[in-house]
């Protein structure tokens, strides 16, 4: 394995809590950036946050879209027809969250949109490009500008190696960059999802790869209706999406991090009226979920990949 060498440490803001001294070291290949506000520096927390969101920005570096994280979590996440659209809609999959959230935007920030951040007194706004109108406006107000200036596209391709120091040892593995393809992209019930859903499935799973497992996405028209992330397992993940998604799951996408083990997160969908569930699809039980889910009409994507994250 080739030596991984870390150095020059920057000493920031804070830890994760205040008594918690934190620094940060440069890596290779990594982002080149620019925190545009006056005399504005970011926290190990901040750094975190923009982490969380570049990497789905970067799935949709072709086209509009906008991602909400807070607390390091991906709490929104949708596509527009322009900037202002798609911030539309990602506020009104989470209207709480953004509040003090970091926003990232895959084009550039233009002057309507630089006004709504603002009134929803958002903490850091991350983008390839802002307006000159935007960057005057957002420059006078107390949310930090940080500029991208790598190539999203760039980021998918990230090879750094993933670490994380652990009493039992230095744990090193690649980064996870799983691509959909038309080998593994297979529908597997009698009943086919519509061009629609098979779109919104795209984009949730583009999503839901981000997550930290176990994770469950609902998603239509393009926009997250619920990011559950982070439980114990599948069932209780699917459930409160369902609950947070209320009247929105109808007929709407459900993509799962791994492989749905029992019927009852397939239960939870039919509860929601799920159109589109998408899966890995290579657990012990899956021809039985398949089967089941046909029962109940509802189409099933196998993609033979699994996105575990810890």
């Amino acid at each position: 394995m080739e030596k991984i060498e870390i150095s020059e440490f920057t000493p920031l803001l804070a830890g994760e809590n205040a008594h918690q001294q934190a620094y940060i070291s440069k890596v290779e290949n990594g982002i080149d950036y620019e925190i545009l506000s006056r005399e504005k520096e970011l926290s190990y927390l901040d750094f975190l946050n923009l982490t969380s969101a570049i990497k789905v920005s970067a799935e949709f570096f072709d086209v509009n879209s906008v991602v909400i994280v807070k607390e390091a979590k991906i709490c929104a996440a949708a596509l527009g027809a322009n900037a202002e659209d798609a911030l539309f809609k990602v506020v009104d999959c989470d209207p709480i969250s953004v509040y003090e959230s970091t926003v990232s935007f895959s084009k550039e920030v233009t002057i309507d949109a630089a006004k709504q951040i603002s009134a929803l007194k958002v903490k850091m706004v991350m983008a390839p490009g802002f307006s000159k109108e935007a960057f005057s406006y957002l420059l006078d107000t107390d949310v930090i500008i940080v500029k991208i200036n790598t190539p999203l596209h760039e980021m998918l391709a990230f090879e750094a190696k993933d670490i994380k120091v652990t009493p039992f040892g230095i744990l090193v593995q690649e980064q996870n960059n799983s691509k959909l393809s038309k080998e593994s992209f297979n529908v597997v019930t009698s009943t086919k999802p519509t061009q629609e859903q098979a779109e919104d499935g795209i984009f949730a799973w583009k999503v839901a790869k981000h997550l930290t497992s176990r994770s469950a996405v609902i998603a239509k028209n393009l926009s997250t209706k619920a990011i559950v992330q982070g439980k114990t397992n599948g069932v209780i993940a699917t459930e409160e999406a369902m609950d947070y998604a209320c009247e929105a799951s109808k007929e709407a996408v459900l993509v799962i991090d791994g492989v749905i083990d029992n019927k009852e997160t397939v239960n939870a969908a039919i509860q929601g009226r799920i159109g589109l569930i998408i899966e890995s699809g290579d657990g012990k039980n899956s021809s039985n979920i398949v089967k089941f889910a046909d029962k109940y009409e509802i189409a099933i994507i196998h993609t033979k990949i699994r996105n575990n994250k810890y």
